[in-house]
């Protein structure tokens, strides 16, 4: 379930998976622009870009080739767009995800748009539009909620249009969602990397580089000189790789 850009405009697209005759099928609902829903789920799943080549990062770099062993097939799953993620980042602030996920799945109960699709009902995020109704969400405090409205009208100003953050890149992308009250260099980073689907960017935070580190036998701190050196190898699946770092093996 997610809200899909059309001009300004959005609506609510729900999709199923299936299978038939050995091959992935789905069905879709809310949107006839199958071409459009299929970019945003492949991009949710990471598989809008050809991952032939993906083996050979072992091959480069040998500890990291141990993981693609150990986890074959794994790749990162994102946000459904740009603007749940900054409605996400807004909302986890300074809680714990469990109460977070809580104030998320009620308003998606009370406020979402309701689909029928393969053989059931859901409910999607609340669209842009409707997020600016909501005067006040139990369990999130007042100032959440005014940045929430800032995060929706971001979203229909197309501040958080998904190709116009790829077209601006890996600096000038997340540079411009930070006007955006609440968003930080942290969530800045996530609204461009994991709303985006972005594939060839290790991300510039802690836990991922004491992965990055550990991984290498080099403690849980890297120099300036050994970042961005150790993940090169990875290009062009660095956020690829990353994923693999979070997984206990």
């Amino acid at each position: 379930r997610r809200t899909v850009r059309r001009g300004r405009a959005r609506r609510p697209v729900a999709g199923a998976p299936g299978a038939r005759k050995g091959a992935r099928r789905g069905g879709v609902a809310g949107s006839r622009d199958v071409g459009a829903g299929g970019g945003q789920v492949a991009r949710v799943f990471s598989l809008d870009a050809d991952g032939t080549d993906y083996p050979a990062v072992g091959e480069r770099d040998p500890k990291s080739g141990r993981l693609l062993e150990a986890l074959p097939g794994l790749r990162p799953l994102n946000f459904t767009s740009p603007y749940e993620t900054a409605a996400w980042g807004v909302t986890s602030q300074r809680v714990s995800m469990r109460q977070a996920a809580s104030v998320k799945a009620r308003m998606i109960a009370e406020h979402g748009e309701a689909l029928k699709v393969g053989g059931g009902e859901v409910r999607c995020f609340p669209r842009p539009e409707k997020l600016l109704e909501i005067a006040s969400v139990p369990g999130l405090p007042a100032e959440k909620v005014e940045r929430l409205h800032g995060v929706a009208r971001a979203a229909l100003n197309g501040l958080l249009d998904c190709d116009r953050l790829r077209a601006l890149g890996d600096d000038g992308g997340p540079a411009s969602v930070r006007v955006i009250p609440g968003i930080g260099p942290f969530w800045a980073s996530g609204i461009y990397l994991r709303g985006c689907g972005i594939q060839d960017v290790f991300p510039d935070e802690p836990i991922s580089i004491a992965a990055l580190g550990r991984l290498h036998g080099l403690g849980d701190q890297l120099s300036p000189e050994q970042m961005p050196r150790l993940p090169e190898p990875h290009s062009p699946f660095r956020m690829l790789v990353r994923s693999l770092l979070w997984v206990p093996v």
